[in-house]
């Protein structure tokens, strides 16, 4: 399904980066699009009910896919956003009396309104009423839920995790409960204390495996749950033991978990931007999923493969694509955008430029708000 990886640090000149990697994997071209958004856009989620409503406070970057939903992009403040898949989200039964919020504007809410991991993890604590509502995607006959974990990360390093789940998942006799359960980079040093109190931990390793633990963090697959895939590291080599498996080298998302957290925490010290930036590249080109068939045992018409990767400079404010079939770096350097209330809204349609490299902020052409109307309007 898909991969993201977030690498914070200092190069060889003592400058800091906050650099995040996504490989979106999917069974079927998903027709992207880079959008540019600016600041003062008004929106409202496409629900029943009492939908949220909002003026967009910053200017974004945005990769939306089938013309209808954000599923990555980074704002003029640094704030990157991904939905990764997530089989087992559970957003509870829809009530109409709450705010809700549609999936296919769950993103671009986030980047429209917030401008760091800080400030997203207190919306949560205080908007618990918010609630997120299931959409579908279609493209022709194809129709699938929107099913999704979140990660989000800023330009100060800091990282989180959202996920909508079913508290009595692991027991069918008791009912469906929401729970949204949040990992914020601000709480590791809690969080791995609960995690490695009862773990025979040798003494000389302890520094280097918490280290290499709390890194972990800054990684995100699909199935299953955050908080098991952090779990199963326990199996793995260079975080808890010397003595325990080796890397996987399949491609289901708990093996892309591990493997990218082991090439996160060997990351060498970059001499510069251009440098770190191409090590997070060979770290997410190292848990792609190559194009295959179906399983032979699978019900499934399409097997998910790597369709396409983008990377977030977030210190920076670079926002890079790159597509499998095309495999050219672009970019757009949002410190060129005009973000201002009252500017275009433009678009670059991915598929339709095969030949283009580098900085693509010119080929932008004019376009509509694709959220200024809801689709069942």
């Amino acid at each position: 399904m898909c991969t993201r990886i977030l690498w914070t640090g200092k190069d060889k000149s003592g400058k800091f980066h906050s650099i995040c990697g996504r490989n979106m994997d999917w069974g079927i071209d998903m027709g992207e699009k880079l959008w540019v958004f600016p600041a003062g856009l008004k929106r409202k989620s496409d629900v029943k009910g009492k939908p949220v409503e909002w003026v967009s406070k910053y200017g974004s970057i945005a990769t939306i896919v089938y013309d209808q939903a954000t599923s990555d992009g980074m704002n003029e403040k640094g704030l990157g956003v991904h939905a990764n898949w997530l089989a087992k989200s559970f957003y509870g039964e829809r009530d109409e009396s709450k705010p809700g919020l549609d999936c296919n504007r769950a993103l671009q809410y986030f980047l429209d309104n917030f401008a760091t991991v800080k400030e997203v993890v207190e919306y949560f604590k205080n908007n618990q009423d918010m609630q997120l509502v299931e959409t579908k995607i279609t493209k022709g006959k194809f129709e699938v839920p929107i099913e999704c974990h979140l990660a989000i990360e800023d330009a100060q390093g800091e990282s989180l995790i959202v996920e909508y789940l079913n508290k009595n998942d692991d027991d069918d006799t008791k009912p469906r409960v929401l729970e949204v359960k949040i990992y914020y980079s601000g709480d590791l040093p809690e969080l791995y204390l609960k995690y490695c109190n009862n773990l025979d931990i040798p003494s000389e390793k302890k520094e280097e495996y918490k280290a290499n633990y709390l890194k972990a963090y800054n990684v995100l697959t699909n199935n299953p749950t955050f908080k098991k895939q952090l779990e199963n590291l326990k199996n793995y080599k260079y975080f808890i033991s010397d003595d325990h498996l080796n890397l996987p080298g399949d491609t289901d998302a708990s093996s892309r978990f591990v493997r990218g957290a082991y090439y996160l925490i060997n990351l060498p010290e970059p001499t510069n931007q251009r440098e770190a930036i191409a090590q997070v590249l060979s770290v997410m080109r190292s848990t792609a999923q190559p194009f295959r068939k179906p399983k032979p045992d699978s019900n499934a018409l399409y097997a998910s493969s790597t369709r396409w990767r983008t990377v977030a400079a977030c210190t920076e404010k670079l926002y890079m694509y790159e597509s499998s079939v095309n495999p050219t770096l672009i970019w757009l350097d949002a410190n060129k955008l005009d973000f201002k209330e009252g500017s275009e809204v433009r678009v670059f349609d991915l598929t339709k430029h095969e030949t283009v490299i580098g900085e693509v902020s010119e080929k932008l052409t004019p376009a509509e708000d694709l959220f200024g109307k809801n689709l069942s309007e």
